[in-house]
């Protein structure tokens, strides 16, 4: 198995992970809006991931934009479970984290390349 095989591997029980831990019902206490750094660090997470996982900047681009796509439907398909309510601040909150994993590969990605 190639590196951007095992990292690919990686980035699908991390994209599960986050996939279930959106989708389960809320039984969870948030103090106000300190749910959003545990969104932001997911998502920059995924991208960072998504990036090291892939080659070629149009590979790149369509696993961030995939990003920002599973957040925006796991906050849609999050008005569907109980005690879990779709939030567009969380929407712009993940969108957020991807940038902002996009920026730092940007800067820092050739050190964790190597």
């Amino acid at each position: 198995m190639n590196s951007f095989a095992k990292i690919r591997f990686v980035l699908l029980i991390y994209v599960l992970l986050v996939i279930l831990a959106s989708l389960l019902p809320s039984g969870g206490i948030s103090v106000g809006n300190s749910d959003k750094v545990g969104h932001f660090f997911a998502y920059a997470g995924m991208a960072i991931l998504a990036l090291l996982s892939f080659e070629g900047k149009s590979a790149r681009l369509a696993a961030l934009l995939g990003a920002v796509g599973l957040g925006t439907l796991l906050e849609w398909g999050q008005s569907f479970v109980p005690g879990r309510d779709m939030s567009l601040a969380d929407g712009i909150t993940n969108a957020l984290g991807v940038l902002v994993g996009a920026l730092f590969f940007r800067f820092y990605g050739h050190i964790l390349l190597d």
